[in-house]
C-alpha cells in the first residue's frame, strides 16, 4: 500500500483544525486521530491497515515537532492528549531572531 504522506499530513492537520473549533472536548488527540481514521476508511468494525496506522501517528507527531501544532488547550487543560494550535506562524526562525542567532 502506497501511502502520501504529504496529503495524510494535510488531512490530519484539517481534521486537527476542525476539531480545534468545536472547544476543548473536541480538542483532543483521540477526536483527530478518531476523525482520520473515519476518512480514511475506518471505523469501529473496520480496522485501518498497520501501515496507514503508524503514518497516521507519525503525521501527528510531525504536526507537534514543526510546531504546527502543541499541546495543552488551556491552562487547566495543559499536558496531552489536549491541543491548540498556535498563532505563530514560524517559531523556529522567530526565536532564532530574538535572541540574536
Amino acid at each position: 500500500m502506497s501511502i502520501d504522506y504529504d496529503q495524510l499530513k494535510k488531512k490530519v492537520l484539517e481534521a486537527a483544525r476542525q476539531c480545534a473549533t468545536r472547544g476543548p472536548g473536541y480538542s483532543q488527540q483521540r477526536t483527530v486521530l478518531d476523525e482520520v481514521a473515519s476518512a480514511t476508511g475506518g471505523d469501529m468494525y473496520t480496522r485501518l491497515d498497520l501501515d496507514l496506522q503508524q503514518a497516521i501517528l507519525t503525521c501527528w507527531h510531525d504536526l507537534f515537532l514543526e510546531g504546527t501544532l502543541s499541546w495543552g488547550y488551556d491552562l487547566d487543560n495543559p499536558d496531552s492528549p489536549f491541543f491548540h494550535i498556535p498563532a505563530r506562524t514560524n517559531p523556529k526562525n522567530r526565536l532564532a531572531d530574538e535572541v540574536g542567532a
